[in-house]
């Protein structure tokens, strides 16, 4: 995850709230780490890129977004227990994205990190 705000960043202010969202994202992953099979938190991780870098997008078409938390967009993406839509996924990779974008709401909500 320590490397994910690099790949997301197209400007050097995305790094700062890429570094944030992996902060945000961090205790889902660990959670996922000591409940479920390697292949199972691989295939969330990689949903979890997916999702910040589809955040870190967004943020740029909408310059606005910068001055909002890490936590309140992360939140913003996945409020209806569904992750942004992505660019040049599947039908089925883009359901993996929302599984994955329900489960984390779920941990947010229980773990009262909303």
């Amino acid at each position: 995850m320590g490397a994910w705000p690099s790949s997301w960043a197209g400007v050097p202010e995305d790094e700062t709230i890429g570094k944030a969202l992996v902060a945000e994202m961090r205790p889902f992953a660990e959670h996922l780490e000591r409940s479920l099979a390697s292949k199972a938190v691989r295939g969330h991780l990689d949903n979890l890129w997916l999702i910040g870098g589809e955040i870190i997008r967004q943020v740029n078409y909408d310059p606005r977004q910068r001055r909002l938390t890490a936590k309140a967009l992360l939140l913003a993406a996945i409020e209806l227990g569904e992750a942004p839509l992505a660019r040049g996924v599947t039908r089925k990779e883009q359901e993996s994205l929302d599984a994955t974008a329900k489960r984390l709401l779920r941990f947010m909500t229980a773990h009262g990190t909303q």
